[in-house]
């Protein structure tokens, strides 16, 4: 397990990695165009089965054919991957003999893209010598991220892996994809509430990277967060409910980004540790988990955090310009469930099993062990957390 003061270190040395980022409407019908100009002729596409079943991406394929590349498509089952999905996927990219790597989809397949991507060129160690903080010592595969449902992961320096019901993290700033492709035309052709969801997880990691006891450390971060988060109360209903113009897609497109980038530094939270794993063992998305459970870590944490969520409810216009430090936070964390509501994420986690929560609690703070959180929490306290959003009772603030 890796340590927060090892995260710090690595956190305060990570060179700024700039991506290129090709983002407007249509920008992934111009990225065939753009591999070819790089000189690429042997690509390999990493896709989810639902995805590829929609042929989002056949003219992207008939593209590069036509100039002369070929296209090797692989396509990814959709949830957490694991190390038997890197081995397999980076075994066919390199008989394929691939010079760059695509990934098409959600969080899931953009991480297993840039595992495999740093895999291939990391070869002397094994993928369990690569885990944890800054153990990948060299630049990967050229990655190009190709995001369609907003979630943050094609500018974060993180992957997450599922091993023996263990989440893996791997953290390097080589882990950043080379590009991201950031198109509102292929969010409109997916289900909304896939946008829905991976906005809200991106939120969840908007506001737990600015409560992050060491965002004051990284004042370009939390610039960056009081970009995304405005974005995102502002744009994320009526993208939603179809309500706006491609404009509002593209801003939808780019507030998870701006929350990728802080994330390099700034990490995760405890909202993300117990998520990440409700999701896995119940089969639901994190973000209709981090949509119930946020805002009751954030009222744990409330005494700790409220003078930064005071900063992001005058940010996001929330509260009244008259308003207290308190009565701004508690209109913070009540404006976070107002929205998830209009977007019709779920009102409890009755899906969460009594008999599963230790279980889950106790990955989830072993996990949590590498980040800087306000408030500490231990078995009994993130217990009744899960209690608390699973079955609706009172606010666990001071448990």
């Amino acid at each position: 397990m890796s340590s927060t003061k090892e995260l710090a270190r690595y956190a305060k040395k990570m060179n700024d990695c700039r991506q290129i980022i090709l983002a407007d409407e249509g920008a992934f019908s111009n990225l065939a165009g753009h591999l070819i100009e790089e000189g690429y002729r042997r690509v390999f596409l990493i896709c989810g089965k639902q995805t590829q079943k929609l042929k989002l991406f056949d003219s992207f394929v008939e593209e590069l054919q036509s100039n002369g590349a070929r296209c090797f498509v692989w396509a990814h089952s959709g949830e957490m991957a694991s190390n038997a999905a890197i081995e397999s996927c980076a075994y066919q990219c390199k008989q394929y003999n691939c010079e760059v790597i695509v990934s098409f989809g959600g969080g899931s397949v953009i991480d297993l893209g840039k595992m495999v991507a740093a895999w291939l060129k990391n070869t002397e160690k094994s993928l369990y010598q690569m885990r944890g903080i800054g153990r990948i010592r060299n630049p990967g595969l050229p990655h190009y991220a190709v995001s369609t449902t907003c979630s943050g992961a094609e500018s974060s320096a993180c992957a997450f892996i599922l091993a023996d019901r263990q989440i893996i993290m791997y953290y390097s700033e080589y882990l950043i994809p080379t590009a991201v492709v950031l198109d509102p035309n292929l969010v409109l052709r997916l289900p909304m509430e896939n946008m829905a969801s991976a906005s809200v997880l991106a939120l969840t990691h908007a506001i737990e990277a600015f409560v992050n006891p060491l965002s004051g450390e990284f004042p370009d971060e939390k610039a960056n967060l009081l970009i995304a988060v405005p974005i995102f109360f502002s744009y994320m209903e009526k993208s939603y409910k179809h309500g706006s113009g491609n404009d509002a897609y593209l801003q939808m497109m780019m507030a998870p980004y701006y929350s990728g980038v802080a994330s390099r530094r700034l990490g995760f939270g405890m909202t993300h540790s117990l998520s990440a794993y409700i999701s896995q063992k119940c089969k639901v998305s994190a973000g209709r988990v981090c949509a119930i459970l946020l805002p009751a870590v954030l009222e744990y944490e409330f005494n700790e955090v409220k003078t930064e969520l005071a900063v992001l409810a005058r940010a996001c216009h929330i509260c009244s310009a008259r308003a207290t430090e308190e009565e701004a936070a508690e209109a913070f964390i009540n404006g976070f469930r107002s929205i998830c509501r209009r977007v019709d994420m779920p009102k409890d986690l009755s899906f969460l099993k009594s008999e599963d929560m230790n279980e889950i609690a106790r990955l989830a703070l072993y996990d949590a062990e590498t980040w800087n959180y306000p408030k500490k929490m231990n078995q009994k306290t993130a217990v009744s957390i899960l209690k608390q959003v699973r079955y609706g009772e009172q606010s666990a603030n001071g448990t």
